[in-house]
């Protein structure tokens, strides 16, 4: 008896080892909580065209947007972990802890980090049509006691909202903030003026940056934007010590076997390498961030930490 259950069990872990090794042997699902044509999305779909070379079976995105990304963390936080379901997790999934009273599952507890894919700067945008195109007329305007300022964000929760809101405290300005569900559509609104100003992610404001239809008056990085040399930094003007930088990386639910997630994790390392995916983001401002899954953690852990200060002293809430 002792020996035929020694057989099962060796009969077994073979099996599991075999599986894990052969990854992926069907197709893998990568979700993502903001919409088609966004910066993030596509920044994503430039890393699975290159992981699609590599795992034949295919790769699904799907958008699962809404709730400031609670709705796709908490579809793949119920998901198999088996390497199958995977999360693109962004500024919102590090934010929304401090942000919301309560989520529908726990964001350290129910995922595992794999890779950072991406970091990118935000800048202050103005539509062509609003009457200060410097930073120190905008402030002039956006402090006007009698009437507030609308200005448009990707969501409640993400960089741009908390970087505007932490504006907002440090130079008492009068403002109100229209969320999005995401950059692309929220970028459409300011470009047919029904909003005037919107901090964007970098992704999404550089197919506009030379068309004249927005101005650009500050970015949110540690150093000026490539695509924006002459345009100055808030930390660089002293109003704003603090990098609003936003970035996407990959999650999978907690329990996902430890060789799959590093396994993944050296797949979007090499695809991140490839020249095409780096001038594809580069096009964007978009900057490459492979890490190993040890950096990526630390890096969450950096985030979380950061950003629950930021709500504190911004007083940001969700919408």
């Amino acid at each position: 008896m002792k020996t035929f259950l020694l057989l099962f069990f060796a009969i077994i872990q073979s099996t599991l080892v075999w599986a894990q090794s052969d990854f992926p042997n069907k197709p893998v699902t990568i979700v993502v909580a903001t919409p088609a044509g966004g910066a993030t999305d596509k920044t994503v779909r430039l890393l699975v065209k290159q992981l699609q070379t590599k795992w034949k079976n295919g790769v699904i995105v799907e958008n699962r947007i809404g709730a400031s990304g609670n709705i796709a963390s908490a579809y793949v936080a119920k998901a198999n972990p088996d390497g199958y379901t995977l999360l693109v997790s962004a500024g919102p999934f590090s934010i929304n802890p401090s942000l919301f009273k309560t989520l529908p599952f726990d964001t350290k507890k129910d995922f595992v980090p794999i890779s950072q894919i991406s970091s990118f700067a935000s800048v202050l945008l103005v539509h062509e049509s609003f009457p200060s195109k410097t930073l120190n007329d905008f402030v002039t305007v956006a402090k006007n006691p009698k009437e507030p300022l609308a200005y448009a964000s990707a969501g409640s929760g993400t960089a741009q909202h908390l970087g505007m809101e932490l504006l907002k405290s440090k130079l008492k300005l009068n403002l109100n903030h229209i969320p999005y569900k995401g950059g692309a559509p929220a970028m459409n609104d300011l470009l047919a003026g029904h909003v005037k100003v919107m901090l964007a992610g970098m992704g999404d404001a550089s197919p506009h940056l030379n068309t004249g239809r927005v101005f650009p008056l500050v970015t949110t990085g540690k150093a000026r934007s490539p695509l924006l040399p002459t345009i100055p930094t808030l930390q660089e003007l002293g109003i704003l010590d603090f990098d609003a930088s936003g970035w996407c990386g990959l999650h999978a639910p907690a329990g996902t076997p430890a060789d799959i997630i590093q396994r993944i994790n050296q797949d979007v390392m090499a695809a991140l390498a490839d020249p095409a995916v780096r001038q594809g983001m580069a096009a964007m401002d978009v900057e490459p961030r492979p890490t190993s899954v040890v950096e990526f953690r630390t890096f969450m852990d950096s985030q979380f930490a950061k950003w629950k200060e930021a709500v504190e002293l911004s007083g940001a809430k969700a919408d």
